[in-house]
């Protein structure tokens, strides 16, 4: 370097030395770098700016200013994008230009709404109006025509301009020279992950592509322009960023109409739905909520959410909402919820943070076909341009970042198959939660082996929860004050923001979560179909024995989140007497009371093999209902209130604590309270120091009970209907089942209750699964399954044999052919025991005499009990023992071996949780590891079921086949 440019670099020691340009991971498919790593570098670097200048992208943008206020940084905000003269060409050329906010963010995201209006290939904008942009420094990148560009346009000087561009910008005496670098990728060791990550959209260069400090690009330079250019390039960028001070803006909560008072329309709400307000309970209540609504200033937020669930309620059916919401005796009133909180004890503080100013979650389930009206009407009522989806961002997870590595290194994909099938899973709290890739490609047999062949594919653990792509989230929806545009970016082609759930809570963004639930398309249709009014479910009995006798027969297709092994295993352990036994199954069937032991407590309480016993009397109303088990948040809440005598705020941020898993300094802080509140009310201070010890460790644990009602009120729906209509309810499960083994339980079930079914009948078969008649004087109700059954009809076919048979008109050609002897994959209901026999006519030639059970009838009885199944192995987990958050649990480690087998069994009537244990997982595990094809191989399994638990401990395992036929059966049928 020369000593001119020397000094002048020691001269400019106190400005910006850092590139104008900078991509992140949120450049989709054009760059990587984890954005935290990103701006750690940007200010290792330099300091005192920060720029975020991603492609076709404003994703980073609340992140970025969340990192650079905790770096003292200032962050600079821009967007790089497509520019072309020939937009109507078949395929434009584009050079990219980088557009950098100066006074505020929506000149920004106006650019990002007009070129992606005008996507062709990516989103892109005209030299004219790249040209004639306001509110933005513009900068030209390395292919335009330096002579076409407008005055005030400046142009990066970066190592991606070559020799010629640098001699054509000298002859125009182009002075707006701004010095950048040109990154894909943040450092140069990180080369190989960018081509790997991005494949064919990789754009590999020889000049340098990670994101370089003013030392490397002077370097770079050396030799290639004078030093005086350089000068220039960095005084102007100086300037830039010195003259950018856009920032994101807070929302404001629009003003909506307001017809009536909060509290005349829970009045109205009250006389509706026969609640008698007099009740002093009551009473108390809703004034109680009401002016926390009012001090919170959220009384715009419930108008608009009851306007909207009122508006749906009229046209389709709404669930009774999920989650907190169910606790307010507001949202009841208004019909937000249909649950009423009173008589299931649910607190109101749980639903509105009296120690938080952010609005509370109101998440609503409407049906998945109808929700499209939701959003319509929304848009309708408060102007397209102040409504927008939700955007959001899919990250890369251990089998995309897989499958995406063996895809770029042309690893057969046969070979990541079985690492796939194995992945170690790690809960979210645990330490290495984003490090399942690499555990599972060191630690598993079948990821060894990998490696050995293929070392390059330890990349893949490098992609893990990276950003891969951005879409439209499934349900959530942003209403605002002003434009959307003033706050976030916005994509014209999805109608969704440039921002994820978490970035619009930090904007204050109002956001609401429109919800598709199936089980309430299921609902519309089995009403349809059976006669009823849309509103019927709302004005049944919650307590009808019928009901409650489907679980106890344990007839669980089609019932809402009963399709899970965790809520059948307690299930089948108890009798179904209740409401509240479906409510509190709901909530112990989830890991944290599974491990910890409290389901198990409940179901020995339960079924009398213990007696109910708290350890003081006081504790008794709290505990009564769950048997004695710390069972919900809001238990934990009344506890805290009621025997602690702790304030809501206390009480609250108490919850907030538990659920955190904070540990035991944090909790400290509120032992003391808690302690003086027990004591003060004649509990031993023995009795209360034990009791909030199990507090606190079964508290870890506790699920939200007003989730657990509106859930499982969904599933007594459920029960009611398969128990009143039960053809009709199949019918409508099924229409709504992709899945065809899930299609067969179903099938499965009505067979042994008497109900037959037809995979598809050509004559009468629809679209979706109907109910037909048999006989004329004893009419029995049967099943008809859809065209679409029928392999490779799909839709369009379905179409025309509808309008054919409409019009009268006889089928012709290939779909003629399918009908007249129609093929489905339903046609047996026996699939595995089919193939079983094909494979194994005679077991004692394989040395197999102990007769088989079948999975359903592997229950627990009491007493540990040897079983041989013949069953599929649907999913296979290797686990590591010495997973922190196991230790954690457990309070040691393990010594010795470590890694265990957690398997899915499951044949043709049920499935089944099977372990593998530490000690046989050598001989046992790893060949089902390392075997693979998970609900493909079949085996013979002899195992133990405990006397307490239903699971199988598998002790021995024999290979027996595959479900699918092999290509030389498949050549001899």
């Amino acid at each position: 370097m020369n000593l001119k440019l020397i000094s002048f670099v020691q001269a400019k020691k106190q400005e910006a030395k850092i590139t104008i340009r900078n991509r992140s991971a949120y450049s989709f498919r054009n760059a990587i770098g984890n954005i935290s790593e990103s701006h750690k570098k940007v200010t290792e670097i330099c300091g005192g700016f920060s720029p975020l200048t991603d492609t076709a992208s404003v994703f980073g943008y609340t992140r970025w200013t969340k990192l650079s206020k905790k770096a003292n940084s200032k962050p600079i905000f821009g967007i790089e994008l497509a520019v072309t003269k020939a937009i109507h060409d078949k395929k434009p050329g584009y050079d990219h230009w980088t557009f950098i906010a100066q006074d505020n963010l929506r000149a920004v995201h106006e650019l990002l709404l007009l070129a992606t209006q005008q996507f062709r290939y990516v989103p892109i904008l005209t030299l004219e109006q790249a040209n004639k942009a306001q509110g933005v420094f513009k900068i030209a990148g390395s292919k335009t025509d330096y002579s076409e560009v407008a005055e005030e346009v400046y142009v990066a000087l970066s190592p991606s301009m070559n020799r010629a561009q640098m001699k054509k910008a000298a002859e125009l005496k182009v002075d707006k020279l701004v010095l950048a670098s040109d990154n894909r990728y943040l450092n140069e060791e990180d080369k190989d992950l960018y081509q790997i990550q991005l494949g064919r959209d990789a754009a590999v260069q020889t000049y340098p592509q990670h994101l370089m400090s003013d030392e490397e690009l002077l370097n770079f330079f050396q030799g290639r322009i004078a030093p005086f250019d350089v000068g220039i390039a960095m005084t102007n960028r100086q300037f830039v960023f010195e003259n950018s001070n856009a920032h994101q803006i807070q929302s404001v909560l629009l003003t909506p109409e307001k017809p009536k008072t909060l509290e005349a329309m829970c009045i109205e709400g009250a006389t509706i739905l026969g609640i008698d307000l007099t009740d002093p309970v009551y009473f108390d209540r809703l004034k109680r909520e009401l002016d926390l609504i009012e001090k919170k200033q959220f009384e715009d937020y419930f108008y608009i959410i009851a306007d909207l669930v009122q508006w749906a309620r009229q046209r389709m059916i709404v669930g009774p909402a999920r989650g907190s919401s169910c606790g307010s005796l507001v949202c009841f009133l208004l019909q937000i919820t249909t649950i009423d909180p009173i008589p299931y004890g649910l607190i109101f503080e749980r639903f509105i943070d009296i120690n938080r100013s952010d609005l509370p979650d109101i998440d609503i389930d409407f049906a998945e076909t109808k929700r499209d009206l939701v959003f319509a009407y929304l848009a309708d009522k408060y102007g397209p341009e102040h409504v927008a989806r939700l955007g959001t961002v899919a990250l890369f997870r251990p089998r995309s970042a897989l499958q995406t590595t063996a895809a770029a290194l042309d690893v057969p994909r046969w070979r990541i198959e079985k690492v796939a099938d194995n992945i170690i899973e790690h809960a979210g709290g645990d330490a290495r939660a984003l490090k399942a890739t690499e555990d599972t490609l060191r630690e598993t047999a079948s990821g060894r082996e990998l490696l050995n062949d293929f070392p390059e594919m330890i990349i893949a653990a490098g992609m893990e929860g990276e950003p891969r792509h951005s879409s439209s989230h499934a349900a959530g929806v942003v209403i605002t004050e002003r434009p959307v545009i003033d706050y976030v970016g916005l994509d014209v082609r999805t109608g969704a923001t440039h921002c994820d759930k978490k970035d619009a809570e930090e904007l204050g963004l109002l956001k609401i979560d429109a919800l598709g639930l199936t089980q309430l398309s299921v609902f519309e249709d089995c009403l349809q179909m059976a006669g009823l009014p849309m509103d019927y479910l709302d004005k049944i009995r919650l307590d009808d024995p019928a009901a409650f006798d489907v679980l106890n027969r344990h007839h669980y297709s089609g019932i809402f989140q009963f399709n899970g092994a965790a809520l059948q295993g307690i299930t089948n352990q108890v009798q179904i007497r209740e409401l509240n036994d479906i409510i509190v199954i709901t909530a112990l069937a989830r890991p944290g009371p599974l491990d910890s032991g409290g389901t198990k407590q409940w179901v020995r309480v339960k079924t009398g093999q213990e007696e109910f016993r708290v350890p003081h009397p006081i504790f008794e109303p709290y505990l009564r209902e769950t048997l004695g088990v710390v069972t919900y948040q809001e238990q934990i809440m009344a506890i805290a209130r009621g025997v602690g005598q702790m304030d809501w705020e206390t009480v609250t941020s108490l919850r907030r604590a538990i659920s955190k898993s904070q540990g035991a300094e944090a909790m400290a802080q509120y032992a003391e309270a808690f302690m003086a509140g027990a004591i003060a009310q004649d509990v031993p201070e023995s009795v209360a120091q034990r009791f909030w010890a199990d507090m606190c460790a079964m508290g870890a644990y506790a699920f939200n009970k007003a989730h657990s009602v509106a859930y499982g009120v969904v599933s007594y729906y459920c029960c009611w209907l398969k128990a009143h209509y039960p053809v009709e309810f199949a019918a409508a499960t099924l229409s709504h089942t992709d899945d065809v083994n899930t299609q067969i339980s179903i099938l499965r079930e009505m067979h042994f209750e008497g109900i037959d079914y037809i995979p598809v009948d050509p004559e009468i078969s629809v679209a979706n699964w109907t109910v037909g008649w048999k006989g004329w004087e004893d009419s029995k109700k049967y099943l008809i399954g859809p065209l679409s059954a029928v392999k490779v009809i799909g839709p369009k076919a379905v179409a025309n044999v509808l309008s054919a048979r409409a019009r009268g008109e006889p089928l012709t050609g290939k779909v003629a052919k399918l009908l007249a002897n129609p093929v489905t994959e339903i046609d047996s209901l026996w699939p595995i025991e089919k193939r079983f026999r094909e494979l194994m006519p005679n077991p004692a030639e394989r040395n197999i005499f102990t007769p088989p059970k079948t999975i359903k009838d592997c229950q627990v009885n009491g007493q540990d009990q040897e079983v041989l199944v013949f069953c599929t192995v649907a999913s296979i987990k290797p686990k590591d023992e010495n997973e922190e958050v196991n230790v954690q649990k457990r309070g040691y480690r393990f010594k010795g071996a470590t890694q265990a087998l957690n398997l899915r069994l499951s044949d043709d009537t049920d499935s089944v949780f099977a372990k593998v244990d530490r000690f046989d997982y050598p001989v046992i595990g790893v060949p089902i590891v390392e075997r693979g094809r998970a609900g493909k191989a079949l085996y013979a399994i002899k195992g133990i079921i405990p006397s307490d638990f239903r699971m199988i401990r598998v002790k021995h395992v024999r290979y027996i086949g595959d479900l699918e036929l092999d290509k030389g059966e498949k050549n001899a049928n």
